[in-house]
């Protein structure tokens, strides 16, 4: 069954869809996660590889103990043929492995069982009301990682580069590749000779309960975030400002019947504040950016 808009928005992060989150999970505060194993998860299939995700299944799997909460994720696959036979709603158990920057699954089996589906991929299309390029993007106030207050319009006049994330997130392809992500293309702007004159990069939490400034601080040093960067790292605890932004660029997220679900987006505003380009998943590159945060100080 599909979820309109207004569902989602209403399962965005509360106080009461939360408190499960933050009692079960651990804190993600290491940029290279190392090699760990986790065997025999169970779970059931919600979305099967597609053409644009062809090696990817999207699995809502059991509680992580020490890593992971119980999600709807989206998980890689190394042996497609680890697949056959499954279909949406199949239980199975599978081994889950990190190394480094990467994870995928394997040992993927079928218990026989059936359970829920409850997500498909009409879910994760587009609103009607997402911006486009061209469309201004409206103005939100948020908190730096010191606390200070900040709103999208004090980076009117420059290239900006958004994305959104949690750090509660571990698994190393979604959220904490963002933030190798920034931290790499901080790096390049920074010593390019035809990069932007000024430019800003924000990272934004949509979880408005355990994401304070101190947490992202902390959180963001372990992929090279410091003071006085062109990188900000953006907050706030009212839950009805990231559901407006979340639909003017696509982004949902919330929980499912006690499994915690989100998407990605980044978004590339043009000087006047303009959306020049979104990003709709975590495939997008380093240099592709760059590329884009150029042409938009070009911009006439």
């Amino acid at each position: 069954m599909s979820i309109p808009k207004a569902l989602w928005l209403s399962l965005i992060l509360t106080l009461t869809g939360c408190g499960e989150m933050k009692e079960n999970a651990a804190t993600a505060v290491d940029s290279d996660p190392g090699n760990q194993f986790f065997p025999k998860v169970k779970g059931i299939v919600q979305i099967l590889p597609t053409a644009d995700q062809p090696t990817r299944v999207i699995i809502d799997h059991e509680e992580m103990e020490g890593y992971m909460f119980a999600m709807i994720m989206p998980f890689y696959v190394q042996n497609l043929s680890e697949l056959n036979g499954l279909e949406p709603g199949s239980e199975v158990t599978f081994d889950f492995h990190v190394k480094n920057y990467e994870s995928w699954i394997d040992n993927v089996q079928l218990t026989g069982k059936k359970g829920k589906i409850k997500t498909t991929p009409a879910d994760w299309e587009e609103d009607s009301d997402t911006l486009s390029p061209g469309d201004v993007m409206p103005d939100y106030d948020f908190a730096d990682e010191n606390g200070k207050p900040v709103k999208l319009s004090d980076y009117r006049g420059m290239p900006v580069a958004m994305t959104f994330v949690f750090a509660r997130c571990p698994v190393p392809e979604y959220c904490p590749k963002m933030m190798r992500n920034f931290n790499e293309v901080r790096e390049k702007l920074e010593t390019d000779p035809e990069a932007p004159e000024k430019f800003q990069l924000l990272t934004i939490s949509f979880d408005t309960v355990n994401d304070t400034p101190e947490v992202l601080k902390n959180w963001g040093a372990a992929y090279g975030h410091t003071e006085e960067q062109p990188w900000s790292l953006l907050s706030t605890p009212e839950d009805a400002k990231i559901r407006e932004i979340a639909g003017d660029v696509g982004l949902k997220f919330g929980t499912i019947e006690g499994s915690y679900i989100h998407n990605l987006r980044t978004v590339i505003l043009n000087p006047d504040g303009t959306v020049r380009k979104i990003f709709t998943d975590e495939t997008w590159n380093v240099d592709s950016l760059i590329e884009e945060m150029k042409a938009a100080e070009k911009q006439e």
